[in-house]
């Protein structure tokens, strides 16, 4: 049974944002995208495992993606299985070409095209969140409970080795091979310890208290309003900026029209700045001169506002996980 499904993380949001909206000559570009490169990849690794999830017993298997809890410190889980026998939390790894595995070093080396990219060792990273979650359990005074842990490689162009003569360790696998590792733990753990109610209950308490992370991408590249270009983006061609004629947006681009294309831009300046805009900041985002028409786009866009005429900010609250699809296509 699925609990907790996916989210869009919201870093892969701000810098989708941040991309189509810096020049690519800026000096930060390059940076926004290899880090984006890597958000994508591993969101796209976690919605690639769903397929193979879909074996297992949906009534004795409560399922949690991307669960962020709190304990001394936080910890994230990228998928967290919770059986009435035991736990298993799955690391998620959407990586290709080579992947050579050096417990001993705790080093994970991944050669591509040539070149060779070191990463930590994912067991020592999975190793540390049973732990995590163990000591979280027992907070919840739930002691009895054992927790495994899988590496799972989503990709299908992926070739997992050693360095020397050092074995890979077994809990590192491909995809493929989950609902048989899967069969094992249960043949492993036969004796029940919990109800399944409980088990629900529990996952629906991990689901409440789960801390979503948040990290402020402008910040981390020291951007600023004045590295970013304003403008309506055209929706059909990518097009910047559109140009506004008789309440109608139009691009200069492709001709393609729409008199609504001003509320994706509104909802980038929610991801790229703050969640409330006055009628100042939302001129220069769209690039009008004029206020009385910028106050009428900003009553007509179904905003939410406090004050007077004079100082008035329009609340943007829109939904992460619901309202910006349209930088994922």
């Amino acid at each position: 049974m699925l609990i907790k499904s996916h989210e869009v993380p919201e870093a892969l949001l701000n810098l989708l944002a941040i991309q189509r909206r810096l020049a690519s000559d800026h000096p930060q570009y390059a940076g926004v995208k290899t880090d984006l490169a890597m958000y994508q990849s591993g969101y796209r690794g976690e919605l690639a495992l769903d397929y193979h999830l879909n074996f297992l017993d949906e009534k004795e298997s409560f399922i949690l993606h991307g669960v962020r809890l709190q304990n001394r410190n936080f910890f994230q889980i990228d998928t967290l299985v919770l059986t009435n026998k035991f736990f298993l939390i799955v690391e998620v790894k959407n990586l290709t070409g080579v992947i050579r595995f050096d417990h001993g070093f705790g080093q994970m080396t991944q050669e591509r095209y040539g070149e060779n990219r070191p990463f930590k060792d994912p067991i020592a990273q999975a190793d540390n969140q049973a732990f995590q979650l163990q000591s979280w359990l027992i907070k919840q005074e739930i002691r009895s409970i054992p927790i495994e842990t899988l590496v799972v490689f989503v990709s299908s162009n992926v070739h997992l080795t050693r360095v020397g003569e050092s074995c890979v360790d077994d809990r590192i696998i491909h995809a493929g091979k989950l609902n048989e590792v899967f069969k094992t733990l249960h043949q492993k753990y036969q004796r029940p310890l919990l109800e399944l109610h409980e088990i629900r209950k529990l996952a629906i308490r991990m689901k409440k208290q789960n801390q979503p992370l948040r990290l402020d991408m402008m910040k981390k590249y020291k951007l600023t309003a004045s590295d970013i270009v304003p403008g309506v983006i055209c929706e059909s061609c990518g097009g910047l900026p559109m140009i506004r004629k008789n309440g109608i947006w139009e691009c200069r681009g492709c001709g393609h029209q729409n008199k609504n294309s001003h509320l994706e831009t509104f909802k980038d300046f929610q991801l790229l700045f703050k969640d409330t805009i006055s009628n100042r900041e939302a001129r220069w985002l769209l690039q009008l001169d004029d206020q009385q028409v910028m106050s009428k786009i900003l009553g007509r866009s179904g905003l939410q506002h406090n004050g007077g005429i004079k100082g008035r900010r329009y609340f943007l609250n829109y939904d992460y996980q619901k309202d910006y699809f349209y930088l994922l296509n």
